[in-house]
């Protein structure tokens, strides 16, 4: 009878640690199905939004093809349980093809009564004390254009602020996708947290930090795999830590993503792909091209960078930040005093991406005071200038361009404009392309 009583209150015991995980189950979401909170595949909910509260460590949400404004159109997703989360599925939920036929957009209203400045999809497990599961992001197309606030239906002028007069709330600022970790389990005695972000598209976002941005915590396990990052302002992807002790350090797999038109926020942050310090990260045959800043930054001089078959073009400042050292991609083997002495294989040259003419101009009217000074005694793949017109198919060397009159900040890029820029890989072999999902 006692062993009786020891075996219950042992299982009793399992299932108040483990009873979330063992209760995880599939979700499915589709706003052209849904109603109501089953969210089973013959009776979807229609929102991701309106199942977060319902969701458990473990759970694995699909997400049917189609525009989704969030609960409330707030355009944000705060989940606090670590989940697997798929789009670009079909209606049937039996095939996939998230930047084809069955895109699934995480987008917003900003005219919301319920207005949220966080980002479309933020799985925020900081204070997080569950069983850990996998993370993984993928097959999403996160547009805040819907969100954003413009100086007019044109979507050329974005602006950060707020107009009470008319009701519009401010542009949201805190990037598009974001995933945070603390410590594993009680005591941080748990497995090392394991987190994937692939095929997923961010553009049309506006703020400081990581259009997708990423922070691991004591021997994470990140790859960021595959992803288009478009037209946004502060930097591209962010590889950041919530640790600060000793090894092991969060590991990031940084490889197969287009990162394109990273503007300066107003604050000096416009990199591709900014670093923080305690951090182990490879960056490899990726394609780094148009920020207002750096390519990479590693400003908070992380230690642990190992860069490899990346190409990189047309940053303003610099291919590189060291610290507190500019440098381009022929000098960062030599001098940089952070990266891995195996980083090797890092090109610098011109690339067109195939844009409609409308963006590309808009782009090139923008007010870049050095433009025209960055022709002299400048190789092609180098200059500002000359980068920008291979953009457009225009000369390199001469030849003068009719921008538009109007005033431009973050100009919104479409989705098909985003699509066509991010399908192939450029020169053969860098950057993301369509995903085939079989």
């Amino acid at each position: 009878m006692i062993k009786k009583i020891k075996c219950l209150s042992f299982t009793i015991c399992l299932l108040l640690i483990f009873g979330s995980s063992l209760m995880a189950r599939d979700w499915y979401v589709s706003v052209a199905k849904g109603k109501g909170k089953k969210g089973t595949k013959v009776k979807p909910a229609k929102d991701l939004g309106n199942i977060i509260s319902k969701l458990v460590g473990g759970d694995v949400v699909h997400i049917a093809e189609g525009v989704y404004l969030g609960r409330g159109k707030t355009g944000s997703n705060i989940i606090k349980v670590p989940v697997k989360i798929y789009g670009g599925y079909d209606q049937a939920f039996t095939k996939r093809d998230p930047w084809g036929a069955h895109k699934t957009i995480l987008s917003g209203y900003n005219l919301t009564k319920n207005y949220e400045m966080w980002p479309a999809l933020f799985i925020d497990l900081m204070k997080y004390g569950g069983p850990n599961s996998e993370i993984v992001v993928d097959g999403l197309i996160v547009d805040h254009a819907g969100r954003n606030r413009y100086l007019s239906e044109k979507r050329s002028k974005l602006i950060p602020m707020a107009d009470p007069k008319t009701g519009k709330n401010p542009s949201p600022s805190e990037g598009g996708i974001a995933i945070r970790v603390a410590k594993s389990e009680k005591f941080d005695r748990g497995p090392r947290w394991k987190i994937t972000v692939t095929n997923n598209i961010v553009m049309n976002t506006y703020g400081n930090g990581g259009s997708l941005s990423v922070s691991g915590y004591k021997g994470s396990t990140i790859i960021i795999d595959n992803n288009l990052v478009i037209q946004n302002s502060g930097s591209g992807i962010f590889c950041g830590s919530k640790y600060h002790g000793k090894a092991p350090l969060p590991s990031f797999t940084v490889t197969n993503n287009t990162i394109l038109f990273t503007w300066d926020s107003g604050m000096s942050k416009g990199s591709n792909i900014d670093l923080d310090r305690n951090a182990k990260v490879t960056i490899k045959n990726n394609v780094l091209g148009f920020a207002d800043i750096y390519a990479i930054n590693n400003g908070y001089k992380c230690k642990n960078i190992l860069l490899v078959k990346n190409l990189i073009t047309g940053a303003k400042k610099a291919d590189y930040m060291d610290f507190d050292t500019q440098m381009d991609v022929e000098n960062m083997v030599d001098e940089a005093e952070y990266l891995h002495e195996d980083s090797d294989e890092n090109i610098t040259d011109a690339i067109k991406v195939p844009v409609s003419k409308d963006f590309a101009l808009l782009y090139g009217s923008r007010v870049i005071v050095d433009r025209a000074k960055a022709e002299a005694n400048v190789t092609a793949s180098n200059s500002n200038a000359n980068a920008l017109r291979g953009m457009l198919g225009l000369p390199l060397q001469a030849g003068k361009v009719k921008w538009p009159k109007t005033p431009v900040y973050l100009n919104a890029i479409s989705i098909d404009d985003a699509i066509a820029a991010g399908s192939k890989k450029y020169k053969g072999s860098f950057g993301c392309s369509k995903p085939v999902i079989k």
